[in-house]
């Protein structure tokens, strides 16, 4: 039946309105003042007929159908209010119910309800403490949790190991520094024993011509600066051969340790690329930076693992509590059982069962108010149809056809 099929009988329609709310269960109004039902709300300003043009057919449809749009609207919130407020009754009806239950039930209830309090309140407190790493660093971690704690301590061993390789490249390096900075020395020192060789030659070449120039041109006796002259070079010569042949021996030793030095650094060098090559993908295989990282995120696993198991296993129990405290609820005959699964601390504590029928009373208060405001408009716009109807039979075909539209 439409929306408006109620309304083409109208004018035979007696008795209660079938939208008129069920007054039974009304002890509310003891709960509360009369303020709350006080609360002004905007009155619906009718027309004035008389200011309308009934021999206009525009203004005459126009006038009927805002009349029937009023009433439209009212009847729509209406059924809604009135479909909420049997709703909180029966809400209502179940705390009465649930508070007249016999003692030996009532415990059983009351000591199910507390027990679903209780798991709530442990689940809850278990899901604030879970969430300390994301659930993919968290599944990253749990599909590596049967390597560990191998993988971390060899993953360990190969950082320390890398180290020292470390160590023994920076050693060989150090020596190999030393080493050439010796053979550049022994360099040096050949050049200038080679140098000081040949000036030592010139020299020497340069005092025998003096001399014999003396010798022939002044008659002098110049056998003694022979003798010095020759002395003199011959042991200059002696002692930068001596000092040269040190520098090269030198020169090709350092040399040799150099060679050495290198060849050993190669082998260290590959060494190194091997485990750096090794830690690198053991880091990029667990994502991380360092075993430091890793030990981090096994021991937040581990204390993220032992609250969700904890969580689980009360979730467990509070799933088969609720089934007892539902069983307990159908056994009491509440028109919600479902309903008081989530309201099993108004069961447990009298205190909150009062705050609960306080809300319900005041969300019945609400609703019969909402139902009172549009069944007054419904019930004037009506009227003023009726009336219309009355005073201009010529238009009534046409007043209950534009009626008739709104079905």
């Amino acid at each position: 039946m439409g929306l408006f099929s109620r309304i083409k009988d109208l004018f035979s329609r007696k008795g209660r309105d079938p939208y008129d709310y069920d007054e039974d269960y009304d002890e509310d109004h003891d709960y509360f003042d009369d303020g709350y039902m006080k609360e002004d709300l905007p009155e619906v300003e009718q027309m004035d007929r008389a200011e309308v043009d009934m021999s206009s057919r525009h203004l005459r449809q126009r006038y009927i159908r805002n009349l029937c749009d009023q009433m439209a609207e009212c009847t729509t919130e209406i059924d809604s209010a009135s479909k909420e407020y049997r709703y909180v009754t029966d809400y209502l009806k179940d705390c009465e119910l649930i508070e007249q239950i016999p003692e030996e039930s009532g415990n059983r209830l009351i000591l199910a309800a507390e027990n679903v309090v209780n798991l709530t309140k442990r689940t809850q407190s278990y899901s604030k403490r879970v969430g300390k790493i994301s659930d993919a660093l968290y599944y990253q971690m749990e599909a590596i949790s049967k390597d560990m704690p191998k993988a971390l301590d060899e993953l360990k061993e190969h950082e320390d190991y890398k180290e020292l390789v470390r160590d023994d490249l920076r050693k060989l390096e150090g020596e190999k520094v030393s080493r050439q900075f010796t053979r550049r020395e022994a360099i040096v020192k050949e050049i200038s024993c080679r140098n000081t060789a040949v000036i030592t030659v010139f020299a020497m070449g340069f005092v025998m011509l003096i001399l014999l120039l003396m010798q022939f041109m002044f008659k002098m006796n110049v056998l003694p600066g022979f003798i010095i002259a020759a002395a003199l070079g011959s042991i200059t010569l002696a002692l930068s051969f001596s000092a040269f042949l040190n520098a090269r021996s030198v020169n090709r030793r350092t040399t040799n340790q150099i060679n050495q030095i290198i060849a050993k650094q190669n082998t260290v060098k590959i060494r190194f690329v091997n485990i750096q090559n090794l830690v690198t993908y053991e880091y990029e295989k667990y994502h991380i930076n360092s075993s430091d990282e890793l030990a981090y995120n096994w021991r937040l696993y581990q204390e993220e693992r032992d609250e969700r198991l904890l969580m689980r296993r009360t979730s467990s129990e509070l799933d088969a509590a609720e089934e007892r405290f539902r069983k307990e609820l159908v056994n009491a005959n509440v028109n919600f059982p479902m309903l008081w699964l989530h309201q099993a601390d108004a069961i447990a504590d009298r205190r909150e069962m009062v705050e609960l029928r306080h809300e319900l009373v005041a969300r019945r208060q609400g609703l019969r108010k909402r139902i009172s405001y549009n069944s007054d408009n419904r019930d004037a716009a009506k009227k003023e149809v009726q009336e219309l109807v009355a005073k201009y039979p010529n238009y009534a075909n046409e007043i209950l056809d534009i009626v008739a539209s709104y079905e």
